[in-house]
This record gives C-alpha cells, sequence and structure tokens, in this order.
C-alpha cells in the first residue's frame, strides 16, 4: 500500500537498490539506480574497466611504479586461461 505525503496525495514507490528494495536482475536486464541496462551492455562496460585497469597495471609496472607479486602474475595468468576456453 502507497503512503500519503503531507499533501493527502499518494506517494510513489521508490525504486533503485535499498535494503528493502535490492536491485531488480533478470536475465536481460538489470534495473539499478540509473535506470536500466541490458546484460550485454554491463558485461560490455565491465569488460571495458578491466581493460583500462589491466593497461594502467601493465604501463605501471613496465615504468617500475609497481611491482606485481609472483602470486598475482599466477592469478591473472589462470584467470585469463579460465576466459579463453
Amino acid at each position: 500500500m502507497n503512503k500519503v505525503n503531507e499533501a493527502g496525495y499518494n506517494e510513489a514507490p521508490k525504486f533503485g537498490p535499498s535494503q528493502n528494495n535490492p536491485p531488480y536482475v533478470s536475465d536481460n536486464f538489470q534495473i539499478g539506480p540509473n535506470g536500466a541496462y541490458e546484460h550485454n551492455e554491463i558485461v560490455h562496460i565491465q569488460q571495458q574497466l578491466i581493460d583500462l585497469l589491466y593497461s594502467q597495471v601493465i604501463d605501471l609496472s613496465m615504468m617500475s611504479k609497481i611491482e606485481l607479486g609472483d602470486d598475482v602474475i599466477a592469478e591473472i595468468k589462470r584467470l585469463k586461461q579460465l576466459i579463453n576456453e
């Protein structure tokens, strides 16, 4: 049942993630605070972010600004192998 505001009108239900109203997720769409996105679009955006971060890590390691541990390198190789299977 909708709440009634001070002016006596029914308040519209609020959408978006919260404790009582988590984001709706389906096979094709996810509805979040910024609207609905198709699953493929979300995956594409996530891949763009991964690619950007990966290239930054490579650049920083080549400039000797950061050094990746052997465990991190092994995990990167393992995950890339899973993706390529």
